[in-house]
């Protein structure tokens, strides 16, 4: 089978079909657009909506789909094999929940305003559904992450993943005590950086990364720098978005 008459290439079809390309919140204002005389100057906002929203939503879908397609096309090889060992059934039942989670990520493109965090939902989409095993709520829930994380965010989550990953990959976890050492090992040293905080919480929040309570016998005056462990999600996150 060529790649050009797999599923993915006609799934754009699909999106247009659940009418997918305004998403739910501009819809609304739209209608309540026409529903109320706005006056200025959210009578000029409105109308720049409308002229905006077809345009940015096609867009945003387009470089989710393309960013989608660059990745599936290099695991060409896998999908045919996939499908050879596939049961009529259950190949359409994975085409089904493929066209779903693809209408899933269309949207959530529309309501990404970074254009390399709608590339990751793609990356994210085609790594998870070229998977043996396709996991719909686990894929769905990593494109929700990427929605929520910037190039700051990413960029530390792969420098943890750097000094810890490894023991993550290979032992399912990393021990405390690991983790602990591990840290400092990264390229911000064992400084204080409050920027450090603000990013590792907000990765926390999300289940990558888990804090590290302090040394028993640290001084409740001191000063210090929280440290954090790799989670397995965390890991599994960052090798989604990352491009084969």
């Amino acid at each position: 089978m060529a790649i050009d008459d797999h599923p993915f290439d006609a799934l754009e079809k699909h999106i247009k079909l659940e009418q997918s390309s305004v998403s739910p919140i501009t819809k609304l204002l739209l209608m309540l657009c026409s529903l109320v005389s706005w006056m200025w100057p959210f009578d000029k906002a409105f109308a720049f909506l409308k002229d905006r929203a077809g345009v940015d939503s096609a867009h945003k879908t387009g470089v989710m789909l393309e960013a989608c397609m660059n990745e599936v096309r290099k695991h060409e090889a896998e999908l045919q094999a996939l499908r050879a060992a596939l049961s009529p059934s259950a190949e359409k039942e994975r085409e089904e929940a493929t066209a779903a989670l693809v209408v899933d990520a269309a949207q959530k493109a529309i309501l990404t305003k970074s254009i390399k965090r709608i590339q990751r939902i793609g990356v994210i989409l085609a790594k998870g559904v070229t998977q043996k095993t396709l996991l719909p709520d686990h894929i769905e829930e990593m494109m929700r992450v990427a929605m929520e994380l910037g190039d700051t965010d990413v960029d530390y989550l792969g420098e943890l993943v750097r000094i810890e990953g490894v023991m993550v990959a290979s032992q399912g976890r990393i021990a405390r005590y690991d983790a602990h050492t591990k840290w400092g090992h990264g390229r911000w040293g064992p400084n204080i950086n409050p920027e450090l905080d603000s990013v590792f919480s907000k990765l926390a929040s999300y289940g990558l990364v888990s804090a590290i309570p302090p040394p028993n016998n640290l001084n409740i005056m001191a000063d210090f720098q929280n440290r954090y462990a790799l989670l397995p999600k965390g890991l599994h996150f960052f090798m989604l978005i990352t491009a084969s």
